[in-house]
């Protein structure tokens, strides 16, 4: 391999992985100083409210458990105001990506610190990028304040998990690394790092679909969406993911799943200006070359996601705007396009087609 010049630069961040990681969350907390702890936590971490209560201790200084997926920007305006009131220092996050969507979105606004206790394999942990959606458009950008501090990545907390939430959650994770091989920003220490990511995901997502108590797995599976996020975080989102901002933004489709679908069908498009890069995802998927787009259909399908937008509640009338809105919001592409290749890009995701094999 040659290496060109290039940089890497890494953030002030710290992972924690292993089962029971959680019980540090107090000490995490002391290390913060004099810290006055805005607890968030989504619907599916409601069980862990407790718990978590007690290990942040006097701390605590306020809990907020309406989440919603996107960040309506009304939602933020109203946590934003009880940090405010409470003069909350330091935000803790547990669930998956809404929840840490909220508390970069209250990171941003105050420039305070997070840990982050993820409960999915959304990765968005490990990102300097956040969402605020009004008016069905989501608008993105980045900044490093929204990155958490620490990171707890505690195996356990993934074993009730229903198994939809586990795949859709996995290939929201997946797309990370897909997308960062060719996106703005990617070098050979990004690359290196996504493949790992989905080596990881690719080789534990069976299993854990098989087996869910399968700890070993579910912490492969965790280790494989951390490093899908490192890599989302260090370059910039592009094609696939600008669609599925779209479809989450303007129609208000689930996040994970709209990445289950439309991977496939991005990575098709856009195949055949990738030789080398589909070279590399066909030795991490263990596939041909010329089938990596169909490969992650197949385990997709497998995976019992969806792989279909029409079974997601999209409308085929909904898809000429839905490619409209997503030309308008790529910037780069290694593939040139028009809004009608994303449209029949977006119907074959529709009718839930398996991609065809490079020819």
């Amino acid at each position: 391999m040659t290496v060109t010049s290039f940089t890497y630069a890494q953030h002030d961040r710290r992972m924690v992985f292993g089962p029971g990681v959680r019980s540090t969350l107090t000490a995490e907390v002391a290390s913060f100083g004099t810290a006055k702890v805005f607890l968030i936590l989504d619907g599916g971490a409601l069980s862990l409210q407790s718990e978590t209560e007690k290990l942040i201790g006097s701390s605590l200084v306020a809990t907020w458990t309406d989440v919603q997926q996107h960040v309506p920007i009304p939602l933020a305006e109203s946590a934003r105001e009880l940090v405010t009131a409470t003069g909350a220092n330091l935000l803790v996050c547990v669930g998956g990506g809404s929840s840490t969507g909220l508390a970069k979105a209250i990171a941003l606004s105050h420039r305070l610190p997070i840990i982050a206790i993820p409960t999915t394999y959304a990765g968005s942990e490990q990102t300097t990028i956040y969402g605020l959606t009004g008016d069905r458009h989501k608008q993105t950008g980045s900044d490093p304040i929204v990155l958490p501090r620490v990171v707890l990545y505690d195996a356990e907390l993934t074993v009730g998990l229903p198994a939809n939430v586990t795949g859709a959650s996995a290939f929201n994770a997946l797309a990370h690394s897909v997308e960062s091989l060719y996106a703005t920003g990617c070098n050979p220490i990004t690359t290196a790092i996504a493949l790992e990511g989905v080596r990881a995901i690719n080789q534990s997502l069976p299993k854990v679909m098989a087996t869910p108590t399968d700890i070993e797995a579910r912490g492969q599976l965790l280790y494989g969406a951390a490093m899908s996020g490192i890599t989302l975080g260090d370059t910039a989102p592009a094609f696939h993911h600008k669609i599925c901002h779209v479809l989450g933004g303007t129609f208000g489709m689930v996040h994970a799943d709209a990445h289950s679908v439309v991977l496939p069908h991005a990575i098709a498009f856009n195949a055949p200006a990738l030789p080398l890069e589909m070279s590399q995802l066909a030795s991490a998927l263990d596939c041909r070359a010329d089938d990596v787009a169909g490969s992650l259909w197949d385990l997709a399908k497998a995976s019992g996601v969806p792989t279909s937008l029409a079974d997601l509640g999209l409308r085929r009338d909904d898809l000429g705007e839905a490619a409209t809105r997503a030309a308008a919001e790529i910037r780069t592409n290694p593939r040139t396009f028009t809004a009608g290749d994303i449209q029949h890009l977006l119907l074959d995701a529709f009718d839930g087609n398996r991609p065809k094999p490079i020819l």
